[in-house]
């Protein structure tokens, strides 16, 4: 099978052909349909993270498939030709978290984002099938590939415990961001406003339910109050870099909570006072358990979000490598699609 290979960080993909993966026990083999392009992956793969995936790895964790194998022990419920996604973590299927729908947590979990498992830039690759789910017929490929920054988010406002009514921000507006943003304002929030750097995305953080979109200027914390009737309650900081959790610090109203996702690989550094002067609650967030994706399908489905208003592009292999560098930069691209089977 072709699949777009990691060499080493400040190189780009190569597409290679590589054995296709036979499935194990429990697993399906997938060919895959769709694979969205993340921004932890372009945080992994850059020259100045602290983390990558090891050289010939094959990452790739939002995608969408159709079933050509099945390994021993897979249940009758599973056949060939169905279509699905699945969560992109594969644990023991046994032990106390992987039975709660919490495989990340699991003693034994094989990861694709951190190159322990095959991940889904190529043309086939493995899921477990505790970790899958069925696509319904009425969604498209994109729209399945689209289920886990769905569940991203509903993860990241699960988290954040926040009241109805609570004034949100979110720092940041890739698909991370307008995704959280969607999300709270369907759990309940109240004035959500999204913040970047540029206006690039003011329309599409609108589409995506946001109620307000600011710039993030040194007027800032003003124009929200302004707009919001006070400083944020909840923060939701999307963007990964240095000075965010700073920055987040001196937003927030006295025992806010902060909820981490963006995937920061450099050292950062902040002062502890400001946070504890707030009494804040610092809240990280990795991923998602399956009931998580179970919603954002179901979210999805019934048309609550509409994930296709972020995806902008879907290149073939051949391209894919281009397309991945050129996400490195601000630009039009929101949500990137991989098709391998173009």
């Amino acid at each position: 099978m072709r699949a777009a290979v990691f060499e080493k960080p400040g190189e780009k993909f190569r597409i290679r052909e590589v054995p296709t993966p036979a499935p194990g026990r429990g697993q399906l083999l997938i060919r895959v349909k769709r694979c969205g392009i993340c921004g932890s992956d372009l945080h992994m793969t850059d020259s100045h993270s602290c983390f990558h995936p090891a050289s010939g790895a094959i990452i790739g964790h939002e995608f969408s498939g159709e079933v050509v194998a099945l390994g021993e022990g897979v249940g009758p419920e599973w056949r060939e030709g169905q279509r699905i996604t699945a969560l992109p973590y594969q644990g023991c299927g046994r032990c106390a978290r992987c039975l709660s729908g919490e495989p990340v947590w699991c003693s034994e979990v094989r990861s694709m984002p951190s190159g322990r498992a095959q991940g889904a830039f190529a043309e086939y690759t493995l899921v477990g099938a505790a970790e899958s789910l069925r696509l319904p017929d009425s969604l498209s490929w994109e729209e399945g590939a689209m289920v886990e920054p769905v569940a991203v988010g509903l993860h990241a406002v699960s988290l954040a415990r926040f009241t109805p009514g609570a004034r949100v921000l979110v720092v940041g507006a890739g698909s991370v961001g307008l995704t959280v943003a969607a999300c709270a304002r369907a759990a309940g929030a109240g004035p959500v406003c999204v913040t970047a750097r540029t206006d690039r995305r003011a329309s599409l953080a609108r589409w995506m339910g946001a109620t307000e979109f600011l710039l993030n200027d040194d007027q800032l914390a003003a124009n929200f109050a302004r707009v919001a009737g006070g400083p944020p309650e909840v923060i939701f900081e999307c963007v990964g870099l240095t000075g965010m959790l700073d920055l987040c610090a001196r937003l927030a109203a006295p025992r806010a909570t902060v909820v981490v996702l963006g995937a920061c690989m450099q050292q950062e550094r902040m002062m502890p006072i400001l946070p504890t002067m707030k009494e804040l609650r610092l809240q990280f967030a990795l991923c998602y358990s399956r009931r998580d994706f179970e919603t954002a399908l179901f979210m999805i489905e019934r048309g609550y979000i509409d994930p296709l208003l972020l995806h902008t592009d879907t290149v073939d292999l051949t391209r894919f490598p281009d397309a991945f560098e050129a996400l490195r930069q601000p630009g039009a691209q929101c949500k990137v699609l991989l098709d391998p089977g173009r």
